[in-house]
């Protein structure tokens, strides 16, 4: 179901912000499921020359919406690709991501969180929403780390269903993935690292 604009303009809020900002460095920005691309669109009028901001999008269908809407523009980086394949040469101020993490099975959710934190840089912002009749955490390693580093919580009634957006700040990306190790399953008394 599509993202409504609400949602959108909420979701990137902080985004906007940052790259309205003069005399500022060239920020990098990642965006995960982009869908049909209303979060993109939002963000597309704000960037200045020497940004980057990479879109990553699995299904075929939704990307070949995005390459008709977007293929002229040079501002945004279209990437027809897995998550958790996609290997960039550099790290990034915001990840805004619209995955369907509450349909994929725990183990790939935690996958794909451990590679976003990987592609943060210090001071870095994971922008993402879950929609509210699925307001619990499948897994204590999210749980806790919304506890620990979520900087701004809102939901969203104009959307279908309403929206939970989350803002994390990730001042430092390896503290972070230390989570991992406390949810890490057991096995034989021992932590298994390589779920």
């Amino acid at each position: 179901m599509p993202s409504s604009r609400y949602l959108a303009r909420d979701a990137v809020r902080l985004v906007v912000e940052k790259l309205g900002m003069n005399h500022r460095e060239s920020l990098s920005l990642l965006e995960l499921g982009p869908g049909t691309g209303i979060f993109t669109e939002h963000i597309l009028p704000n960037l200045k020359k020497g940004d980057h901001f990479d879109v990553v999008e699995l299904n075929s269908y939704f990307y070949n919406i995005l390459h008709r809407k977007f293929r002229f523009n040079g501002e945004v980086r279209l990437h027809h690709s897995d998550f958790l394949k996609f290997h960039p040469d550099r790290a990034y101020d915001f990840v805004i991501s619209s995955l369907p993490y509450e349909q994929m099975p725990s183990r790939v959710t935690l996958k794909m969180w451990r590679h976003k934190l990987s592609l943060c840089k210090p001071g870095a912002h994971i922008i993402y929403y879950k929609y509210v009749n699925f307001n619990h955490f499948r897994s204590r390693f999210e749980k806790q780390l919304v506890r620990e580093f979520c900087s701004d919580e809102k939901i969203v009634f104009l959307n279908m269903p309403p929206a939970r957006l989350f803002t994390l700040t990730i001042d430092d990306p390896l503290r972070c993935m230390a989570l991992f190790e406390q949810d890490a399953p057991v096995k034989n008394g021992v932590r298994v690292n390589g779920f």
